[in-house]
């Protein structure tokens, strides 16, 4: 049991995000890239975040995602059990979820966007596995699903958005 939460913890560790379920949300395409608009009315992009925006918006994005990781780190190096540790997966999927979705839908100054769609690109392998981790059968399962959605992290692609964004580097805690 110890062995899990042991490799569990280091994993958790590089999965933040220097940074819910609607999956069909996840494949559309930024605002910032030009996406179609429901209102004609409407332009298809609109404008940029100023740089102060930008930080406070991405750092507000990002804080709950961040938080759920951390939760679950901290139980699995309690050894809490696998199922508890599973509730946590999920609520980290649907926190991964969500922050995806806002971070698309926000219109980042023109040095953010190709680190943020590269941070997205791996959040949405990410999240897959998140999902599985949160439904998991057993130990076996969760830390596997766990692995593979820390292996996309998005740990450096969202620490060139940190910078392309000015903010200081990712501190857990």
């Amino acid at each position: 049991m110890r062995r899990w939460t042991a490799a569990l913890a280091m994993t958790v560790v590089l999965a933040g995000c220097g940074g819910g379920e609607q999956t069909e949300t996840l494949n559309q395409q930024p605002a910032w890239q030009g996406g179609a608009s429901a209102d004609p009315a409407t332009p298809a992009t609109p404008a940029a975040l100023t740089p102060e925006e930008a930080k406070r918006r991405y750092l507000a994005i990002v804080e709950p995602y961040n938080t759920a990781l951390e939760k679950l780190e901290t139980a699995a190096n309690a050894g809490k059990p696998w199922r508890t540790v599973r509730k946590l997966a999920a609520e980290v999927a649907r926190t991964n979820a969500e922050h995806a979705v806002a971070l698309r839908e926000t219109t980042w100054p023109a040095a953010a966007r190709t680190p943020m769609a590269a941070l997205l690109a791996e959040n949405d392998v990410a999240l897959r596995h998140w999902r599985r981790a949160g439904e998991a059968a057993d130990a076996e399962v969760l830390m596997r699903e766990i692995r593979k959605a820390a292996a996309h992290s998005g740990a450096e692609e969202a620490g060139k958005v940190r910078a392309a964004l000015g903010l200081p580097a990712y501190r857990e805690g």
